[in-house]
């Protein structure tokens, strides 16, 4: 093995044993009944609770809040392979402990969808199908946590200067965007009113409380053009409280 190869599994098996870490700490601090929430999803995850980290991971978010940020993941993606191999193995291990079973599960994912890629999608004639999958792999993640219930997150609305990433540019113009936005918004309401066996599928929108006259998220409340700021977060955080 060359040094290069050798420096490279080094930080792969630290990152492996950083999050089983991790892990434990979450299922401690649920096993002493310290645990309220857990998100699941991309960055946004992160900022609905306290400052961005950078680095997906099992992560303390607030008082008694847990984020499994799985990095720059789309709804899209979720539909078509389902959840990490990793999430579904330990979801088992999850449904043991009875404080992370009963906590309230959120999920937030949709967002880097509407920047990077819905707005020519749907501009091509394509549509919204895969929300509905998206919901029914919730779901089905939801069974095998034993949680009775859990929250789709309504993607945060588009920006009009959205953040443009080197690796994930942005796609079509802010009208095209906020129309793509409200095609996911609708399929999410409706995938989460179909009828299905328990666990029960709820919904945080929080487009209204985010969104200016224009539909475009309000400039106070990010500060880089997608994910919300100290001030967005206070609104999220009023939001999931007026919620439960």
């Amino acid at each position: 093995m060359s040094p290069a190869s050798f420096r490279a599994f080094v930080r792969m098996r630290r990152a492996r044993l950083r999050g089983w870490l991790a892990l434990v700490r979450l299922l401690v601090a649920a096993a002493r009944g310290q645990v309220d929430e857990i998100w699941v999803g991309d960055s946004h995850s992160v900022t609905f609770n306290t400052e961005h980290s950078p680095l997906p991971g099992i992560l303390r978010t607030g008082e008694r809040r847990w984020t499994w940020h799985l990095g720059p993941r789309v709804m899209y993606s979720i539909a078509r392979d389902d959840f990490p191999p990793t999430l579904l193995r330990v979801a088992r291990l999850i449904a043991r402990v009875r404080g992370a079973r009963e906590a309230e599960w959120y999920f937030s994912f949709g967002e880097i969808d509407i920047r990077c890629h819905l707005a020519p999608r749907l501009a091509d004639g394509g549509d919204v199908a895969f929300v509905a999958t998206y919901a029914d792999r919730v779901h089905g993640l939801l069974g095998r946590l034993g949680a009775g219930h859990g929250t789709l997150v309504v993607p945060v609305p588009p920006c009009l200067d959205s953040y443009d990433h080197a690796a994930f540019p942005v796609a079509g113009t802010p009208d095209e965007r906020l129309a793509a936005h409200r095609s996911v918004r609708s399929a999410l309401v409706v995938a989460v009113g179909a009828e299905r066996a328990r666990p029960q599928l709820r919904l945080l929108d929080l487009t209204d409380a985010l969104a200016g006259p224009d539909g475009l998220m309000r400039d106070e409340l990010t500060d880089d053009g997608c994910h919300t700021n100290a001030a967005g977060r206070d609104v999220v955080r009023r939001a999931v409280a007026a919620l439960a």
